[in-house]
């Protein structure tokens, strides 16, 4: 009997053990999965601040100044008075387009400029560059999450965008942000085509319906999806402060 027991409780000290290491060795991972998803995160972040720059010199400053260098080539062939006026207002334009640029840099420093005020001028940008109304309502909900949650989220938000641009032929795009039950909620909305929730395919709905779902698991969230073919759609994020 005291071999039995003996030998009973080594088997069970090394399960324990070896449960014990694979329990470490799944911490481990999830960690550097987070790491991962982290860095990804704060690389697209800046991948999409590079293009949404690109786009803006090409479509609007660049054209800006080419009308400037154009008015001042003809100066002589009309109105002296008009033209610097029109050139000075030329100027101020590509003037007020740099500074939106300058508010674009900090995009890789989401966390320092705040998740409302990054979404805020994510929206901004939206608006100037679609025919899309947008709106932007709640209150301030950074102190109540992580730095890396505030940028895996706006990361998400971002994607949630860029879906709604290429897909949901919206007229008008809607975020809200609120505390609800000891939980943070961030909910994107859009009036667009929506879709069938039930047959949902990646390739064309261009959602990445796991990328965002993987994301949201690493910050301790929920994400659900309302929607229908004709009733827009609603993306809500929970997510639970680490």
């Amino acid at each position: 009997m005291l071999l039995f027991f003996t030998i009973f409780f080594y088997l069970l000290i090394v399960q324990l053990l070896k449960r014990r290491a694979m329990h470490q060795a799944d911490l481990h991972h999830m960690q550097s999965q987070y790491e991962h998803i982290l860095l990804q995160s704060q690389l697209e972040i800046q991948e999409q601040t590079f293009r949404n720059i690109s786009q803006e010199i090409h479509d609007n400053i660049g054209q800006v100044l080419s009308l400037v260098k154009l008015n001042l080539n003809t100066i002589h062939e009309g109105n002296l008075q008009e033209k610097l006026s029109m050139t000075d207002e030329l100027v101020g334009k590509a003037i007020s387009d740099l500074r939106d640029l300058s508010k674009s840099l900090n995009g890789e420093k989401i966390a320092d400029i705040g998740l409302k005020a990054a979404i805020a001028h994510e929206l901004y940008m939206i608006e100037k560059a679609a025919s899309i109304h947008t709106t932007l309502t709640g209150g301030d909900i950074d102190c109540l999450l992580h730095e890396e949650q505030v940028i895996i989220v706006f990361r998400m938000v971002q994607e949630l965008f860029n879906n709604i641009l290429k897909h949901a032929q919206a007229g008008l795009i809607t975020v809200h942000l609120h505390t609800a039950e000891n939980a943070v909620v961030l909910s994107v909305k859009d009036d667009g085509v929506g879709f069938d929730k039930d047959n949902m395919d990646d390739s064309k709905t261009g959602i990445g319906l796991k990328n965002l779902q993987q994301r949201a698991r690493l910050v301790n969230a929920q994400m659900t999806i309302d929607t229908a073919p004709g009733q827009g759609t609603e993306v809500a994020i929970t997510l639970q402060p680490l």
